[in-house]
């Protein structure tokens, strides 16, 4: 009999789990998307509806709850499942706290003493700005807010900035020195005890050819990481993941689920840790999930009742390459973008729908601002996927369109 398993989010990650999940088990998504939908089963409950879906999962006999969206996370929906003695891969809401709030977490890697950026928190403005006064540009000030970094490049700009996050009056910052070198994702699986590499990207953060615009979650990504060396993940598994796992151990909670970390492999060489994720980024997970080659619903349940370290040693992956590359709608919201000629790309691209995709009165696909859709290819070499990317892309079109076109095709 399959297995049943809630995912809880609605954007391009769970679209990828989704997927990657579907070919082995049976699948729910709350709330999911238009794009999800097509596949496996949407459940209209919102994912901060912790009670609701508690009673989903007891009603319908679900094996494995998998929240990833940030309001289920911050729901406090792990102790609820928990309390209930019922399968949940994910941080609890304690975890949570303490390694996604980008404040919180730069103090903790201080005190680990893992390698991040020089870094300065700040609450009150006079104190930010005698502080970025002494600065070389460029650096980087951020807020807890997502998607809130901006790279200052003028002690102007700074001012600027500082006003705009302080009007705000319980507003506090973040300023950060500013890493040249290839940004990274990386990404383990644990139990909260025992962890295992997952994969690796490299992130393609800005919305411009040439890393130029302005700094996003991610425009598209390759992996596995070409620039991460085995003794970088080695360093990054001993001296980040397993620090912070224990970290949270010996505080009175456990880390069960996908870890990741976001940062900077440094032209030295050297890594530098910029922050935690919960989970993969829509830019990354199809491409990283498209190369396991190690059954990832048996890599969850282990984690959640507690065989991990029993039954794997490894996680086996193919020896492939792939390439993201997201497509962006920049027209207006609510305006008409129907996505054209989507049926014409090789079936061999693994698309992945974001909530920005939906289905009008026509049942036709419709692209509303922001990201929309990912595009990612498997290929023997990042060059040829790269390329069969790209050439599966021209076949679409809608209004709006728009996306980097030099996503892993200048490899040195």
């Amino acid at each position: 009999m399959r297995k049943k398993v809630l995912i809880i989010g609605n954007s391009a990650k769970e679209y990828a789990l989704a997927k990657k999940l579907a070919e082995t088990c049976e699948v729910y998504v709350a709330p999911g998307n238009d794009g999800i939908a097509e596949f496996t089963n949407c459940i209209d409950i919102r994912p901060n509806s912790a009670q609701e879906l508690l009673e989903f999962v007891l009603e319908n006999s679900i094996d494995i709850t998998i929240p990833v969206a940030a309001e289920s996370l911050s729901s406090d929906i792990v102790k609820l499942f928990t309390k209930h003695k019922l399968q949940i891969f994910a941080p609890d809401l304690n975890v949570s706290d303490l390694l996604f709030d980008k404040l919180l977490s730069k103090k903790i890697m201080y005190k680990l003493k893992i390698p991040t950026p020089k870094f300065g928190i700040f609450e009150k403005q006079n104190a930010a700005a005698d502080y970025v006064k002494n600065l070389e540009t460029p650096f980087v000030i951020k807020t807890n807010a997502p998607s809130s970094a901006v790279i200052i490049t003028s002690q102007q700009s700074a001012k600027n900035l500082l006003d705009s996050f302080f009007a705000e009056k319980s507003a506090k910052i973040l300023v950060e020195n500013y890493v040249y070198g290839t940004p990274f994702g990386f990404y383990a699986i644990t139990d909260g005890f025992n962890a295992l590499p997952l994969g690796s990207s490299v992130l393609y953060k800005y919305s411009l050819d040439g890393e130029g615009g302005q700094l996003t979650s991610g425009m598209g990504a390759c992996s596995p990481n070409y620039k991460l060396s085995l003794k970088n993940e080695e360093f990054i598994m001993n001296n980040v993941i397993y620090p912070t796992l224990n970290y949270l151990e010996a505080n009175g909670s456990t880390y069960c689920g996908i870890i990741g970390v976001n940062g900077i492999l440094s032209e030295d060489g050297n890594v530098k840790i910029l922050g935690y994720l919960p989970f993969m980024q829509d830019a990354d997970c199809a491409g990283i999930l498209a190369l396991l080659d190690t059954d990832l619903y048996k890599l969850i349940e282990s984690c959640t009742v507690g065989s991990f370290s029993d039954e794997f040693d490894y996680i086996k992956c193919t020896d492939n390459t792939s390439v993201s590359v997201v497509l962006c709608c920049k027209n207006r919201e609510n305006s008409q973008n129907i996505i054209d000629n989507i049926d014409n790309v090789d079936e061999n691209i693994i698309l992945s729908y974001t909530n920005n995709v939906h289905k009008n009165k026509y049942l036709e696909l419709e692209a509303q601002t922001g990201p929309a859709i990912v595009f990612t290819s498997v290929s023997r070499t990042h060059a040829s996927a790269s390329k069969k990317v790209y050439d599966e892309i021209k076949e679409v079109t809608f209004s709006g369109m728009t996306y980097r076109k030099d996503i892993c095709k200048t490899i040195d």
